[in-house]
């Protein structure tokens, strides 16, 4: 699990941006990759651009607009619950 350490909610419940601690990825990735990663058991695998990224702190950031099932079940998540898998990062750096 990657634990969401901070959430906000950017536009009227259609933008988030999540911190998420995944020190791997953070420590690796570089500008322009993305990360997929699932929700929980039952949601399906969505690809997402870095945001940014804290080594030092080991979180990456998510910003997504909530356009579906999987990015609408992604909003309800809160600080301190967790993203069961997210792997990255992925493609080519810009």
């Amino acid at each position: 699990m990657h634990t969401i350490t901070y959430k906000r909610e950017m536009a009227e419940k259609t933008v988030c941006h999540f911190k998420v601690e995944a020190p791997r990825i953070a420590r690796k990735a570089k500008p322009g990759q993305f990360v997929v990663l699932k929700a929980n058991e039952t949601g399906e695998r969505i690809p997402l651009t870095m945001a940014g990224t804290d080594s030092s702190a080991g979180t990456i950031d998510l910003i997504f607009q909530v356009v579906g099932k999987s990015t609408a079940l992604l909003r309800t998540l809160n600080v301190g619950e967790g993203i069961m898998d997210i792997i990255g990062p992925l493609g080519k750096p810009t």
